[in-house]
């Protein structure tokens, strides 16, 4: 006679072994872990009446840090808005940014820099996507007269195109007439997110630019895939 319960038991373990092998194949492989990020874009916003502070605090900190290291550091002042500032970084490792963030001349200048904040001081590593060659010493010697921090929010399902989209734009800019620096970064905390880093030798050639079949094809096939508004700032480099 047969056992039922034994036939139960097998039943039950065979489903059970069919259910873990289905869950083997269609559960998806881990992601893969983004590159270290050694750039960083700040966004600074400070009380109107403390702009020329602000300034100050930022030159300060900036020069301080000259032969500490730093592959960039630039600040930026945004045009038509003086309380507004951007601060672009680079350093050979994402250690290297992370050990200057923690350090005691970084923390003093946070400390000085929070009373005339309006908004918090919005710190975005970034890895690179494209970049073109580094010039002589620091970037922030090259000489432009315009500089362009854009942010770039792409929809989730469409990252991969976006990311193609933006990688297409930055190749077909660099070295184009005027342009002094075209670099596309990556948001380390939301692979979603992109900054593009521009430097123009005067607004004409910047302007023109905007006008050219790159920029207007890039345009219209990001449009659909945009999360947010296309954040594009004006900046002059900070002295």
């Amino acid at each position: 006679m047969v056992d039922r319960r034994q036939v139960l038991v097998g039943a039950a373990g065979a489903a059970g072994m069919l259910a873990a092998e289905a869950v083997a194949q269609t559960s998806p492989a881990p992601a893969t872990a983004p590159p270290e990020s050694p750039y960083a874009v700040t966004y600074i916003e400070v009380e109107p009446a403390q702009a020329d502070a602000s300034r100050r605090l930022l030159a300060h900190y900036r020069d301080a840090l000259k032969g500490g290291g730093a592959l960039e550091f630039a600040v930026f002042e945004q045009i038509g808005r003086p309380n507004h500032f951007a601060v672009v970084e680079q350093w050979p490792s994402a250690k290297a940014r992370e050990d200057n963030a923690a350090s005691a001349a970084s923390r003093e200048f946070r400390a000085a820099l929070a009373p005339l904040l309006i908004a918090p001081y919005d710190e975005r590593p970034h890895f690179a996507l494209s970049t073109g060659a580094p010039s002589t010493g620091t970037r922030a010697a090259t000489p432009a007269a315009v500089y362009v921090v854009t942010h770039v929010d792409i929809v989730p399902p469409k990252r991969d195109e976006g990311v193609a989209e933006v990688r297409k734009l930055a190749e077909a800019s660099r070295g184009a007439a005027g342009n002094v620096r075209f670099d596309a970064l990556v948001q380390a905390s939301r692979l979603n997110h992109l900054t593009l880093v521009e430097a123009w030798t005067d607004a004409p050639a910047r302007e023109a630019h905007s006008a050219t079949n790159p920029t207007r094809s890039f345009r219209t096939a990001l449009g659909p895939m945009s999360g947010a508004l296309y954040d594009e700032r004006l900046y002059a480099l900070l002295k």
